[in-house]
């Protein structure tokens, strides 16, 4: 239940703009982070050229623009947020996606938001993650954003089997293979980095 006023405004801003179909970028420490530290180093190498992001919102329809360089897709289980996707865009769930992409066909998903906001059973997160590998190319990259408090967490990310196929990637701009945002801890918004080796 959200009970912290400036939440609930946030949410409220992006329902108004969902029915009014508006571009809306959100103004938050874990949008900042993706926004500007995460994204950009995507863009500027060349080796990441076919993205994939799951789950299309208000905030996330300019992310086109910045990838007007690179093969844009999204994939979001609801047609209504179809007006958020990019020209490539799929109506499915995430646990198809091996349906949607061949072996080895994409250099980097983003997955933020996803789990534990509607991929919440054991058995689709496995399939999506699952998919995630065998969609991936040798190199390629999953990122995962994520809230680490209860309400959030269907259950801990690290007891993901299809995960461990997995190897962590260090990310440069952040330092790390994970970055945890201790600075709200109603949401305590985590990403963590996976490359395929």
């Amino acid at each position: 239940m959200l009970t912290n006023p400036q939440m609930i405004l946030k949410r409220l801003q992006v329902v108004t703009n969902t029915v009014l179909g508006k571009e809306m970028p959100l103004e938050t420490h874990d949008r900042y982070i993706l926004e500007q530290k995460i994204i950009p180093y995507f863009l500027e190498r060349e080796e990441f050229a076919k993205i994939l992001f799951v789950g299309c919102a208000p905030y996330t329809k300019h992310y086109e623009k910045w990838f007007k360089n690179k093969e844009y897709w999204t994939i979001d289980i609801n047609p209504v947020k179809t007006i958020y996707g990019a020209k490539n865009h799929i109506v499915s769930s995430m646990s198809e996606l091996s349906n949607h992409f061949t072996e080895n066909d994409l250099d980097v998903i983003f997955c933020n938001g996803v789990f534990g906001w509607g991929l919440n059973e054991r058995e689709e997160v496995e399939k999506a993650f699952a998919g995630c590998y065998q969609s991936l190319r040798k190199g390629g990259v999953l990122i995962i954003g994520w809230n680490d408090v209860p309400e959030r967490k269907p259950f801990p990310l690290e007891t993901c089997e299809s995960l461990k196929q997995f190897q962590p990637y260090y990310f440069p701009p952040l330092s790390n293979t994970s970055y945890i945002n201790l600075t709200d801890e109603s949401d305590k918004h985590t990403y963590n980095f996976y490359v395929k080796g």
